[in-house]
């Protein structure tokens, strides 16, 4: 049997070889706004690759604090691609910072319109 092939991303990072190959962290203000930041000219959640034996979780949590700068509680999403796991955050605006170039708040139907398909199909869990 051969060992799988390493991916290796721009970053240098080595990228897991099985899947989940990531994690996404959409963050919730209030009942209707969503954390979008801009990353290579495409608006999105915060979201990593996952390195090789990293747990998922641990993956979401440093894409939430290297991207917005942010610690805090999350809970996956169930049932919808093993592939790619997303999580939920809720943040409270007085205790709020963010680290990112460049993000909004925006609503989830906006969010919607902003992000790619696969993304915009799991706002409807947060909605």
């Amino acid at each position: 049997m051969t060992e799988p092939q390493l991916q290796v991303p721009l970053d240098g990072l080595f990228l897991s070889p099985t899947p989940p190959w990531g994690a996404s962290v959409l963050v919730r203000r209030g009942p209707d706004e969503l954390l979008l930041l801009r990353r290579r000219g495409q608006w999105g959640p915060p979201a990593a690759t996952r390195l090789p034996d990293e747990p998922v979780a641990t993956c979401a949590a440093r894409a939430l604090y290297e991207l917005a700068g942010l610690r805090l509680p999350m809970w996956p999403l169930g049932d919808l691609d093993p592939s790619w796991i997303v999580f939920v955050a809720s943040v409270n605006d007085q205790h709020f910072v963010v680290d990112a170039d460049e993000y909004e708040w925006v609503s989830i139907d906006e969010a919607r319109r902003r992000c790619t398909d696969r993304v915009s199909a799991t706002l409807d869990r947060v909605a």
